[in-house]
Order: structure tokens, then C-alpha cells, then sequence
């Protein structure tokens, strides 16, 4: 360890982590984390954020005394939620209580109504900002402000500023003071591009949608200037580093959105393994309880439906777009294990060749998408509910029900895949749970038929965990005055193996076995 440190505040919908990682190696040497505090406030969902922030300042004071001294603070929080700010700096939406509205809050059908009215047509508002007109409640961040003008006019006149949960952070260790983190950092570009409505995703970066120029709340409480997560906005007060045991004054910069960060490790180490593929595209399929698949640079390319089928726009550091696709793989994958666990013969993932081609000779088990009921309605099928074909044969045997799951959550991703990014030159770099197994790498990798990747680290485990590292990079970038894709990363000893596709032998038959399961979902 260097002696220097990375403080990195990790705001989640489920969990909330402080993570502290080497100024020097971006290894993590310490971490900390707790369930994400809710309440609830006039009825309404709510984010304890003042009690998050208690949390934090506990987690900070609690470190080793080797962590004491601390180059940078730079949070990273989840989308779609922020507080209204007032002139004094406080949180206004429950007075002396310090909470925000959650996203999960659903809106009155009055505000959905008023909000179809200024996007215009599903169609238009999608190829102008890549967002959902129709996702519920602040998926969607612009309608929040709609709702505020209609539920809740007098809190909203309370308001000079609105912080997103990102700049909340930087705020707090900012001193609180939230007004100085909105005017350096209000309009990041990877928050505000992270499906908010609010971009024009065709223009320049921070080029505000028409919606957005049509809300009047949005207009004065966000600044116009749009901004970069990897810029200091100043130093934590010493009244403040002194009260949290820190050694010296780090800079903070402002809190990123978690997606978008999670990209930066992959294209940073990616791009210095292979410098030839320096600036452009990379495909990250992060495949956990949602597989997300990204194409991170190059032309963002979205079918005029493309909407009804899970893809949407985020954004890189810089605020170009960023083409997203979700499935529900991981869910469906852990729906499937607990089926053959529960009533099967268990869950065999000891895989092999002669295995898999007895199952795709046999062809007599299949998976719909979507048999986890959390996944209904999203994903490349959402009208699919799910279903399990040949269940005879999935529960008898735990290596048939192992090889059905993947092969049901490999399909799904493929589809994905080659939707957002159809040039099969295109590398493709698996991360997150489901990089480990093999025979999803594997499935994927001839499924979609591009070179794939697997990301190891220095001491050869599958790296599953990149946002924090976003996070450290975009901030260790910001104390060094350079782009987070410059930091160098060579001290992680992150190395890519290719992975192999299918020999011909499995190739031949895994293509049939595709042709039918694309016919069993045509003839739901």
C-alpha cells in the first residue's frame, strides 16, 4: 500500500458501501457496507439520505489508521433520484428530516398524463433522448420535476437547486454544502445522460432535450452548463477532515452514475492491453441479476422500436451516448437453480463437451425468457412470460437443468447483443457473475459470433466488480488533471483471455437448437 488513498462513497437502491482503494495499485484494502436506509414521508417512498450520510461519516472514522490519509473522495450513486436544495443549504422535501424522494415512488396518473403531453409520441421521444416516456415513477428523471410543479408546488418553491444523488454525495463531503456541488457539477453528463429524458442524444454533448426546455422547474434548478465527474470541485473543509479522522484536505470530486462507471475500468484496461483498439467501440455485457450490454463508442445506433425491447441510451464520462441493452439473465439463471434444487436433481454445473452435445442432440428441454415473474415486461421479449418446456427432462437431471439455464440466458444475451452492436468486429468484454462460468462465456462467444473477452486480475480471479473502480479512476484522474482513460492501470495486473468459441462439432447442433427455441417463442 502507498500510503495514499481513494475514498469511494458507493450509494445503491439496495446496499450502500464505502470503499477505500490504494492511491497508487487501485487495489481495494478496505471496505465497509449496509443495508440502503428508506423512509417515508407524507406517503410518499423516501431515501433516508441524511442517515446515509451519518452511515458514511461512521464507515470513514471506523477505517484503519493506514487509511487516514485520503487523495480524493469520489462517490459514485445510483440513477434516477436527487433532493431539492434550499437557499440555506438544506434538504427541503421534509423539513429537519434530510430526505429525498425515491425513485420508486409512483407518480399520479394526472403527472403521467401531463408528461406523455410535453415528450410528444413514444417514437419521437425515444430517438430524441433514448429514454422510456413511459418508464413508472423517476426512471425517467425528468418527470420528477413534472411532479413537483403538480404534487407538491409549495416544496418546489422552497428550491433553488436541484442536486442529483451523485452530487448529494459530493455535497455532503463538500461540508454539506450541496449549492456549491450543483453549481460545478448539477448537469454531469453521466447522470443527466443516464436515461433522465433531458439530452438530445443526437446533438452535441449536453445539448437539453425539448422536453427538458419545456419544464420550467428543470430549466431553474439545473444549471445549463453540463460538467465531467473527473474535474475536483474543491477540497473537504478541515473542520470536516479533522472530524473524520482524515490527515489531510482530499479533493472531492462530483459522484458519477454507477452504470456509466462501471464502463471506465474496462475501456481503460482494455485500450492499454490493446492499443490498436484504442477509441474505439467495445461491447460490456456485465452480466449479473440484470445483463446489461453496452456499446461503449462508436455510432449509437437505435431502431425507431428498439424501445419496447429493453434498449435504451446511457452515457460515457464525456456524455457521448452509449447504446444499452438489459436482460433479466442473472434472475432467470437463480429462478432456474432454486427449480431444480427444490423439486430436481439439483444443479450440476461440472459442464462438459460429450454433456453438451447430448443435451442439443436431445433437444427435448427449453426456456422461454423471463420465468422469473421479477422480469415480465422487459428484456428482448417482453411479452414472453416464461416458460419451461421439456420439464421432465430439467428436473432428472441436475446437468441438463445447468445447461438449459445458461443456455436460456446466453440465447437472451446474444440477442441483445447483436442488436446494439450488429458489426461483429465489435470485442466483446464479459464482466460481473456470469464471466466466471465457463459455459455461458462459451455460449456467448458462438452465440454472437465476435471476439470475447474475460477480465482477469493479478491474481487470476474473473473481475466481477467495476464500478468502484470507475469511481477511483475517474477520481485519481481528476487529482492527476488527465482523462480517466489515461489513468494507468498496469499495477491491477488486469490481463483479457479470449475466449474460445464451440468447436464445429457443438457449433453445428447449437444452431439448430437456437432455430428452435426461436420457433417455440414465435408460437407462444
Amino acid at each position: 500500500m502507498s500510503g495514499k488513498t481513494i475514498l469511494v462513497p458507493v450509494d445503491g437502491a439496495t446496499n450502500i458501501k464505502l470503499e477505500t482503494l490504494d492511491f497508487e495499485s487501485l487495489a481495494t484494502v478496505h471496505s465497509a457496507s449496509a443495508e440502503s436506509p428508506k423512509a417515508e414521508h407524507e406517503g410518499l417512498a423516501c431515501n433516508a439520505t441524511g442517515a446515509e450520510f451519518d452511515w458514511f461519516d461512521a464507515a470513514v472514522r471506523a477505517r484503519p489508521a493506514a487509511c487516514r490519509v485520503v487523495a480524493v473522495v469520489a462517490p459514485v450513486a445510483r440513477g434516477a433520484s436527487g433532493g431539492l436544495v434550499g437557499a440555506d443549504n438544506s434538504l427541503v422535501e421534509a423539513p429537519g428530516r434530510r430526505l429525498t424522494l425515491a425513485y420508486t415512488q409512483a407518480f399520479p396518473d394526472a403527472v403521467d398524463a401531463r408528461f406523455r403531453d410535453l415528450a410528444g409520441t413514444r417514437e419521437e421521444f425515444f430517438a430524441e433522448t433514448g429514454s422510456i416516456r413511459d418508464f413508472p415513477g423517476s426512471l425517467t428523471l425528468l418527470k420528477r420535476f413534472v411532479f413537483e410543479e403538480m404534487v407538491r408546488p409549495q416544496t418546489l418553491a422552497r428550491a433553488v437547486g436541484f442536486a442529483q444523488y451523485g452530487v448529494l454525495l459530493s455535497g455532503h463531503f463538500l461540508g454539506d454544502d450541496f449549492l456549491a456541488a450543483i453549481r460545478g457539477a448539477g448537469n454531469e453528463h453521466s447522470y443527466w445522460m443516464c436515461h433522465t429524458g433531458t439530452r438530445d442524444v443526437r446533438a452535441k454533448p449536453g445539448t437539453p432535450s425539448r422536453a427538458a426546455a419545456k419544464v420550467e422547474a428543470f430549466r431553474r434548478l439545473v444549471p445549463a452548463a453540463p460538467s465531467v465527474c473527473y474535474r475536483p470541485l474543491g477540497a473537504m473543509p478541515a473542520t470536516q477532515a479533522t472530524a473524520l479522522g482524515l490527515s489531510c484536505q482530499p479533493l472531492v470530486v462530483s459522484g458519477g452514475h454507477d452504470t456509466c462507471l462501471s464502463h471506465v475500468p474496462i475501456l481503460s484496461t482494455f485500450y492499454q492491453a490493446f492499443p490498436a483498439s484504442a477509441g474505439k467501440p467495445v461491447l460490456h455485457v456485465e452480466a449479473g441479476t440484470w445483463t446489461m450490454v453496452a456499446q461503449v463508442g462508436g455510432e449509437a445506433r437505435l431502431p425507431a422500436d428498439a424501445y419496447t425491447r429493453d434498449v435504451l441510451i446511457q452515457g460515457t464520462v464525456d456524455g457521448e451516448p452509449v447504446v444499452t441493452a438489459r436482460y433479466g439473465g442473472g434472475a432467470d439463471f437463480a429462478h432456474l437453480k432454486r427449480l431444480a434444487q427444490s423439486k430436481g436433481r439439483g444443479f450440476d454445473a461440472a459442464w462438459t463437451a460429450p454433456r453438451l452435445a447430448r443435451f442439443l442432440a436431445a433437444a427435448d428441454c427449453f426456456v422461454l425468457p423471463n420465468v422469473s415473474p421479477a422480469n415480465r415486461g422487459t428484456g428482448p421479449f417482453p411479452g414472453v412470460e416464461g416458460r419451461l418446456i421439456g420439464e421432465e427432462a430439467f428436473l432428472a437431471d441436475g446437468g441438463v437443468a445447468y445447461i438449459a439455464a445458461n443456455l436460456l440466458t446466453a440465447l437472451a444475451t446474444a440477442q441483445q447483443v447483436t442488436a446494439i452492436a450488429p458489426d461483429a468486429a465489435t470485442p466483446t468484454v464479459l464482466t460481473a457473475g456470469g464471466s466466471k462460468d465457463t459455459l455461458f462465456a462459451a455460449l456467448v462467444a458462438t452465440l454472437a459470433a465476435r471476439p470475447t473477452y474475460v477480465a482477469f486480475d493479478r491474481h487470476g480471479q474473473a473481475v466481477t466488480e467495476t464500478t468502484t473502480l470507475g469511481a477511483a479512476i475517474a477520481g485519481k484522474a481528476a487529482c492527476l488533471g488527465i482523462h480517466p482513460y489515461a489513468v494507468d492501470t498496469t499495477l491491477l495486473g488486469v490481463r483479457y483471455r479470449r475466449v474460445e468459441p464451440l468447436p464445429t462439432d457443438l457449433a453445428r447442433p447449437l444452431s439448430a437448437y437456437r432455430e428452435r427455441w426461436l420457433r417455440h417463442l414465435a408460437s407462444r
